[in-house]
């Protein structure tokens, strides 16, 4: 899939322009889904189990195809999605803890006012609450491509997200492909520092070999 970019630059303008809050939203024109922002890859598909540290602490319905009155596939997605549902006996909120994260995207279906996301930090505390309400042409019809996006949610530079939370008050909150930039792990940071050093390490001995094989030839 195509991966659309996030520039510092209009990130930077994106949080000048919002207001106080640990993360801020952002979203991609409209439908096809063109998969996970750069940086991004994705953790969650419904089609395969869920990447190492991205677990359910409550399940969404899942399901293939519309279904009238219970969910509509977001447009383009031909295979199974997640949705939450505040009617039809579904689970009306579903969260997934995850690692820390500095971003965090899905292909959200048929976008509608009713439904939300919320963002949690370490500890539990909410960092941020976005509705349908905040995406332009938020009317739930999901044959048009511009209520079927890709949204994001970018973390405040002191911010962290590690859970996200799925809520529906209506009919459902289709939603598939959830995507994530994760931060490095501690031994990750460990490898890639013990890598730069070992780069390090291999390039004055290359310098010293030349500077004595320079030598032995000035001799």
């Amino acid at each position: 899939m195509m991966r659309f970019p996030l520039s510092a630059i209009a990130l930077a303008a994106v949080f000048a322009a919002a207001p106080v809050c640990a993360a801020t939203l952002i979203s991609t024109p409209g439908a096809p889904d063109p998969g996970p922002f750069s940086g991004q890859r994705a953790v969650v598909t419904f089609d395969a189990p869920n990447a190492a540290g991205f677990t359910w602490a409550s399940m969404p319905a899942v399901r293939t195809g519309t279904r009238q009155g219970t969910a509509a596939a977001p447009a383009g997605v031909a295979n199974m999605f997640g949705f939450v549902s505040g009617s039809n006996n579904r689970p009306g909120v579903a969260r997934l803890n995850t690692r820390a994260l500095r971003s965090l995207s899905l292909y959200w279906g048929s976008v509608d006012a009713y439904n939300s996301v919320r963002l949690f930090g370490q500890s539990g505390n909410l960092l941020a609450s976005f509705s349908g309400s905040q995406l332009p042409f938020s009317n739930g019809d999901q044959l048009l491509a511009r209520t079927n996006r890709r949204v994001g949610f970018v973390a405040a530079p002191n911010a962290f997200i590690h859970a996200v939370e799925f809520r529906s008050t209506g009919v459902a909150f289709e939603f598939d492909t959830i995507a994530a930039n994760a931060v490095p792990e501690p031994a990750s940071w460990l490898m890639l520092i013990a890598g730069f050093g070992m780069v390090g390490a291999v390039a004055r001995r290359r310098e010293q070999r030349a500077t004595g094989l320079a030598a032995a030839v000035a001799a």
